[in-house]
């Protein structure tokens, strides 16, 4: 999906407005072998999420169930 990085940046958005989660930010990452997302948090702990493949609707449930 092209437009990944966009998307990514404002479900990023929406989660430092709406969640109970401190995060300062998601960030999406690709290189030549992994897509990625890192939840970037405000005391500075990064997840990373492996994307590779996923739909729109399929990253979202990947960012959801890495915060729990």
């Amino acid at each position: 999906m092209e437009n990944k990085k966009k998307f990514i940046e404002e479900l990023g958005t929406i989660l430092m407005m709406y969640s109970r989660e401190e995060i300062e930010k998601l960030e999406y990452i690709k290189n030549c072998e992994e897509e990625l997302v890192c939840i970037n948090y405000t005391n500075g702990y990064k997840k990373y999420i492996n994307i590779w493949g996923d739909s729109c609707i399929a990253v979202m449930s990947d960012v959801y169930k890495a915060m729990r």
